[in-house]
């Protein structure tokens, strides 16, 4: 990772949050305040009996949900099935929206997760054409932090960013090598059953345990599985980046598009990009040959700078994985039931896409949290029930309009086609597949490229500010949590000043702008 900077912020009034450019911020540079907030005990300063959350699975959203609820004074469990966190997989993006709320959870972590990141958010970030390399459209996502006083998108590892979690809650309070495989209840509490044998009582069990939740089997057990194959697999790993075709000073990530297949690449600092390979494929594939000649076959007439990427990767650190999601649970049923709610990939697993995979998980984590702060140790049924169901109504909108985003853009990847003629259908004769591949030589744009560029000009911007502020939207309509919080002052309304707060990039605003006539722009 980058070495670290201050974290050093703009300080936005409210006039000044809805401002479209920096520049017009009447901004003071303040140092982030650091409040130091410890894990709970099991019982407070008076002896006071507290609420116990039990939560199955101490991944990103279980931690989080657990350190939140730590926070708020109530005593946590957290099952966890590894017997011990390793380092495994790559960085995860975490956008503004889910730093904005991991402020609200604990300014502390926040300011952790600041020292140990590259901030991606303040350089060029967008669609390329995977064959040619041009521009199909560029993202400019400092402005949803610039309207909304919020943090830039930065990367982390994930490793790291789970250690950092782990550390805040306390081992203590993680139960290591336990599976919560049932539950039972009464009107006196939950108890998580493990696979061991064993169990843990509380007022309320948390499913926090990835798409194959069994806590949501154990909920639903009529249920049909709600796992949705995305239609292709995906190849990742990371390298360290020779930086020849492309400037890692000026470009965060790029998504080159292509006709059934697009490669993502992200700078995730200190010299090093990590890069995923979606192909269209039906699912449980495997390779009969080394994946990175796979990968060179796949993208071999592809543009220099994506494949770049592939060419300084080594081959034993490539992996392969085929891509689900769930079925939007748009019924608050699903999300609860009793004393007990479904949080993370449990209950709204999203395409990665977006990169809003672990941003929604902390997003529910602040929003069950929140509500969980209104029940008292002996609550009765109804009132968990009540409360976990509030959970459930101002979370589903949000949850689902993500998860429709994240398919809908995961489509545009797939059916890009740069020129006309290019990839005729299957279907057609050989005679007329010819006709079209001739057609292709004179790289007249597809029609569908010019209106999709047409409408990603018109559109985007909106979508950008939907997922990092949710467009000030109340929560109970699709609004993101982050509003609360800063409506109920529990983070300040700031945006990193680059320079300070983050890397000082050599570049203008009119380098994040699109160039030429809508349709036709690189």
């Amino acid at each position: 990772m980058a070495q670290p900077l201050p974290r050093v912020f703009m300080a936005l009034t409210s006039q000044e949050r809805f401002s479209t450019n920096s520049l017009q911020c009447r901004a003071v540079a303040v140092e982030a305040e650091t409040e130091m907030q410890t894990p709970s005990s099991n019982e407070g300063s008076a002896g006071v009996k507290k609420l116990k959350v039990v939560i199955a699975g101490g991944g990103i959203g279980g931690l989080a949900l657990a350190l939140a609820c730590q926070n708020k004074g109530m005593d946590v469990k957290v099952i966890e099935k590894v017997r011990k966190y390793k380092p495994f997989g790559g960085p995860i993006q975490l956008q503004c929206n889910a730093m904005g709320t991991m402020e609200a959870i604990d300014i502390d972590l926040a300011n952790q997760i600041y020292q140990n990141c590259s901030v991606t958010g303040d350089r060029i970030n967008g669609l390329m054409d995977g064959r040619k390399g041009f521009w199909f459209f560029r993202f400019d996502t400092r402005q949803p932090c610039y309207r909304s006083g919020l943090p830039l998108t930065l990367v982390i590892y994930r490793a790291k960013l789970l250690e950092l979690l782990v550390n805040k809650v306390g081992a203590e309070n993680i139960v290591s090598g336990g599976n919560v495989v049932s539950f039972s209840e009464n009107d006196t509490g939950v108890t998580a059953l493990l696979e061991d044998g064993s169990s843990v009582h509380g007022d309320v069990l948390v499913g926090a345990d990835g798409i194959r939740s069994t806590v949501r089997k154990a909920m639903h057990p009529e249920e049909r599985s709600p796992l949705a194959y995305s239609g292709y697999t995906v190849y990742t790993g990371t390298c360290d980046f020779t930086a020849i075709h492309t400037d890692p000073t000026k470009v965060g990530y790029q998504v080159y598009l292509g006709h059934k297949k697009y490669f993502v690449a992200s700078d995730v600092g200190a010299g090093t990009q990590q890069w995923y390979a979606f192909h269209q494929e039906p699912a449980g594939g495997e390779d009969a040959r080394d994946k990175k000649e796979v990968l060179t076959d796949y993208f071999k007439d592809w543009n220099p700078a994506m494949r770049e990427r592939l060419e300084c990767t080594k081959p034993e650190v490539i992996e392969r994985r085929d891509i689900y999601d769930l079925i939007p649970a748009v019924n608050p049923g699903k999300w609860t039931r009793g004393r007990v709610a479904l949080l993370g990939d449990a209950i709204h697993a999203v395409q990665p896409n977006l990169g809003q995979g672990g941003g929604q998980a902390i997003e529910s984590a602040y929003t069950l949290a929140a509500q969980l702060e209104k029940l008292q140790p002996g609550s009765s049924t109804k009132q968990v029930q009540s409360a976990l169901r509030e959970y459930a109504n101002l979370r589903v909108i949000r949850a689902a309009s993500v998860h429709g985003l994240s398919r809908m853009l995961g489509l545009l990847n797939i059916v890009y086609r740069p020129n006309l003629g290019d990839q005729p259908y299957s279907v057609y004769p050989e005679g007329v597949r010819k006709f079209w591949a001739a057609v292709s030589q004179f790289n007249i744009p597809h029609p569908g490229r010019i209106l999709g560029q047409i409408l990603m000009m018109g559109s985007m911007q909106y979508i950008l500010e939907y997922v990092g502020s949710g467009l000030d939207l109340p929560q109970a309509i699709g609004g993101s949590p982050v509003k609360e919080a800063n409506l109920k002052g529990e983070r300040q309304l700031t945006c990193a000043v680059p320079g300070i707060g983050s890397p000082k990039r050599p570049l203008e605003d009119d380098d994040f702008k699109m160039k030429g006539v809508p349709g036709f722009g690189k």
